[in-house]
Order: structure tokens, then sequence, then C-alpha cells
């Protein structure tokens, strides 16, 4: 028997690859359920800079699934994020702190646990805790922590539990790491765009839903340095028409993070996003960009405010 996959959304981020690596070697050692890691694509800097730190293989990259996998979901519950073949494999369960988008469905229940928290790897970690924290080799500590640190912003963000500090708090002390110094590491390989083209910043972490009849498009890149996303920004406008014509995309928003100010830099390619952006966080475009203080969040802020004015 072929094993249980377990993965998440595409393109991969930290919480989307790491969780699944933990929650697959949990399943294996501790569930008597064969299980491995996969991803539906390359691995972001920040990721890649995990993986390395802990010594942990990268997992193997798949296109498709197909009606004789077993898939357990980790970290989304879109079908728009999932690979091809999603409605033909078997669903086993799903971990996730995103809202529900609909339109999965599987033939029998499954177990599902979605928390209102800042990471699934939060999630993760209370699920398996007892069994493992004494015993587990540090890399599971290691990688989880990653997760945490990466979707919170080490807390920054507003979708940050209680949960989630206590969690990060905890698997800092277990993997033996000082966690402000470790997250200063993360939020370095967040921000460099060495090699990255303008197509690899807008699909980094980004995320496709439909709104109204409409397709939507919202990117987000996380770093401690703005300015090198905004000198992009002809290079980023470009990418963006080509990739609304790729992907039939009706609208694209892209926001460049400062993990530091906790603010935003938004940009966009058309006037009619520009006054979606102005009205949903009254905020006046002086010029091409515009910045908008205290929104860290895609899940939280970003796409509750537009939402409503997509038509």
């Amino acid at each position: 028997m072929s094993k249980m996959k377990v993965m998440g959304h595409f393109p991969p981020d930290t919480d989307t690859t790491c969780s699944p690596i933990v929650y697959a070697w949990y399943l294996s050692n501790y569930k008597d359920t064969p299980a491995e890691a996969v991803i539906g694509g390359s691995l972001n800097k920040e990721t890649t800079y995990v993986l390395n730190k802990f010594e942990v293989e990268t997992p193997e990259i798949i296109s498709e699934l197909t009606e004789n996998d077993q898939v357990f979901i980790i970290d989304t519950n879109n079908p728009e994020e999932l690979l091809p073949g999603y409605d033909k494999a078997t669903i086993t369960g799903l971990i996730d702190h995103h809202k529900l988008t609909g339109g999965l469905s599987t033939p029998n229940p499954i177990p599902i646990t979605i928390k209102i928290y800042g990471c699934s790897a939060t999630i993760v970690w209370e699920e398996i805790r007892y069994e493992v924290k004494d015993e587990a080799p540090k890399w599971v500590f290691g990688l989880l922590l990653s997760c945490i640190i990466s979707d919170t912003l080490k807390g920054a963000s507003p979708t940050t539990s209680q949960d989630d500090i206590d969690a990060m708090n905890e698997l800092a002390e277990l993997a033996g790491l000082n966690l402000d110094e470790y997250a200063d590491e993360l939020f370095a390989a967040k921000s460099d765009l060495s090699g990255m083209s303008a197509d690899d910043i807008l699909l980094a972490d980004s995320k496709s839903y439909e709104i109204n009849g409409k397709m939507v498009r919202f990117s987000v890149l996380e770093t401690a340095k703005p300015d090198n996303v905004v000198a992009l920004r002809e290079e980023l406008i470009t990418g963006i028409n080509g990739l609304k014509e790729k992907d039939n995309t009706d609208f694209i928003f892209m926001f460049a993070i400062d993990i530091i100010k906790e603010e935003a830099t938004a940009i966009v390619a058309t006037d009619e996003e520009k006054e979606i952006i102005s009205k949903a966080f009254d905020a006046n475009y002086t010029g091409d960009t515009v910045i908008l203080p205290g929104v860290v969040s895609r899940k939280k802020q970003i796409i509750p405010s537009i939402e409503p004015l997509i038509s």
C-alpha cells in the first residue's frame, strides 16, 4: 500500500511545507500510518533556509493527485489551492486555520480541525504535543516553531492567538533556540529577493478566490526591506498583467508587508484596483503606490476589507 500523502496549498510556504513534514513523521511513528509529506511546487527562500538549518530533506514535488492517492490536507481547505486530481483522491483528514471556502467533499466523514489560530502548526503541535514532546528530535520542534514565527510574524500579526504565542515559546525552548535571534534569521531569509523574478515574487505567497463571480488573486511578500520590492514596481506591474491574462484573473492585489514597521505597501496595475484599495483602507494614492499603516495580515485585514468591494 502506498504511503499517505500529507500536503497543503500550492505554491508552498513554510507552514504548508513544514507542518506536513512533521505530521507525516507523527503518523508514521505514532499512528502506524505510513505517510510522506509532498509539495506542489518549488520552495521559497525562507522555507529552504528552515529545512537546511534543521537538516531536513525537501519533500518530493508532485504535479497532480490520482484516484489511488490518500491525502491528508494541512493549511488550506480551498480547492483553488490544491493540485489537480484532488477530487479523485481520497481525502483522509484536514487541519487548517483559514475560513471555510467550500468545494471539498468526501464520501465518508473525516476528521477536520479548523481553529482561529495564526498558524496551522499550532494546531499540529496541540494534537501531537503530549505524545512527542519528551522524545521528538529537535528538528520537529524547530520546523513547527519556524511555521509559527513565519505565519504570525513572531506574534505581530493580528491573526495571532495566545495559543500561537504559547506554542512558539514552548517550541523555542524545546528546540534550544533564542526566539528573537532565530526570528531575525527567518526574517532575513524572507527578505532575500536575489535571483527572484517578478513572477517569483508575485507567486511566492499568493492565494486566489472567486468573489462575486470574479477571480481575485491576493499576493503578499513579507520583508524587512520593502523598498527592494517597491523598486521592482514596473516589473511587478508587467508580471501582474501577464498573470491576469494567463490565469484569466480579474483582479490582482500585491502587498509588500514591512515586518519591522508593521505596514503594507500596495502595488496594483489599474485605476480600478487603486480605487478599491483607497475605499477598502481609507487611503489616498499620491503616486503609483500607497502605504497602509498597521496592515500586515492578508487573512484578517486585506481580504475582508477588499472582498465587499469586488463586483
